[in-house]
């Protein structure tokens, strides 16, 4: 058997070294995260980019693992965990919604990996949910797919709002107008005051931050549904157990 096909050494899977590539440019990305931003917006951007072909390399290749599948999975909390730990300590004010995404991204993907696991699924993403919301997330990549990204940039624009060579990157507006926020709005939130342009035009992290928004709400929307459906079903499993007990 050939090194790009299905053989004994899961560890050298094609998909599995590309999840080891996601793990070390994470932790690349959050090694410079307070000294070069650059280079950190673009190695956790590779890192997610990797996340998209480990998966179509494990299909491609007939090389899918369980390995492969809790070392995706668990890379992509740590990898969301890192980023808002980060955000956290350029933003203190923002550390309570911080951490608050953080457990509830963790609570609800293992809650969920449990649940799948206890009735006989090889993945958390082979879904039972009672849930159409949770079904369809996991039934349709593109739709995962909008959902997922648009997490990762929205924390990242929030990153990117404390580097001025970041938020630099300007796309004109029609007559040179510029992006203002009311007095009051600003003061209330003081991290949006970087996502201004006074100069004029509209910041492009702006941009990229106001199109993910909509599936980053859906994303958390899908991890509290996620949570309520998988704790369900444990309880369902547990009772299942004493039935069959009696």
């Amino acid at each position: 058997m050939g090194f790009f096909s299905r053989h004994s050494n899961v560890y050298i899977y094609v998909p599995n070294l590309i999840g080891y590539a996601r793990v070390a440019a994470a932790l690349y990305a959050f090694g410079v995260a307070f000294t070069s931003p650059v280079h950190t917006v673009a190695a956790y951007f590779l890192s997610f980019v990797c996340d998209e072909l480990d998966g179509r390399f494990a299909r491609m290749l007939n090389q899918t693992s369980t390995l492969g599948a809790v070392l995706d999975m668990v890379t992509d909390r740590l990898a969301t965990t890192g980023l808002l730990l980060v955000v956290t300590m350029m933003y203190p004010q923002l550390h309570v919604a911080c951490i608050s995404l953080i457990f509830l991204d963790i609570f609800s993907h293992w809650f969920q990996m449990y649940a799948s696991l206890a009735v006989g699924a090889t993945t958390h993403k082979d879904v039972r949910s009672k849930s159409w919301l949770v079904r369809t997330y996991y039934s349709s990549r593109l739709f995962m797919g909008y959902c997922c990204v648009s997490c990762e940039v929205l924390y990242l624009v929030v990153y990117a709002s404390k580097w001025p060579q970041l938020m630099g990157l300007v796309l004109p507006l029609p007559g040179g107008a510029a992006l203002t926020l009311p007095q009051q709005l600003a003061s209330s939130a003081p991290v949006l005051l970087r996502f201004t342009s006074p100069s004029g035009g509209l910041p492009l992290m702006t941009l990229f931050g106001l199109l993910a928004l909509p599936g980053f709400l859906t994303k958390q929307i899908c991890n509290c549904v996620q949570l309520r459906t998988a704790a369900d079903q444990l309880i369902a499993f547990d009772a299942q157990k004493l039935q069959k007990q009696r």
